[in-house]
């Protein structure tokens, strides 16, 4: 009965097809407001409140990507009010860049 859960070339390309879609579907329907340039798993943000519209806190540098969290930092659990754009370097409310209006917690 065991063999049943033994991995396989084919199980293994299943598998990576299901990431690669999870991967994408998971940045569908996020972009800057402002130029339009959207997000993938590669982008990342840094915990840093210099020169930034968000209030001062202690920040504490951790690198992430912010659309992963709904723009609360993994480092010190501090949840962004704003999201910079890695394209146009402008800044937006962090509930701005979900085209559906997603609520963020």
């Amino acid at each position: 009965m065991l063999f049943a859960l033994k991995r396989t070339p084919a199980f293994d390309e299943l598998l990576k097809t299901f990431e690669d879609v999870t991967d994408q579907d998971a940045f569908k329907g996020i972009r800057c407001p402002l130029c339009a340039w959207k997000p993938d798993d590669s982008s990342r943000w840094s915990c840093s409140c210099r020169d930034t519209p968000e209030p001062t806190f202690p920040s504490c540098g951790t690198v992430w990507n912010t659309f992963r969290t709904a723009g609360r930092c993994p480092g010190c659990n501090h949840q962004w009010k704003w999201t910079s754009c890695l394209s146009c370097s402008g800044w937006s409310p962090h509930e701005d860049w979900y085209e559906d209006k997603r609520p963020v917690p």
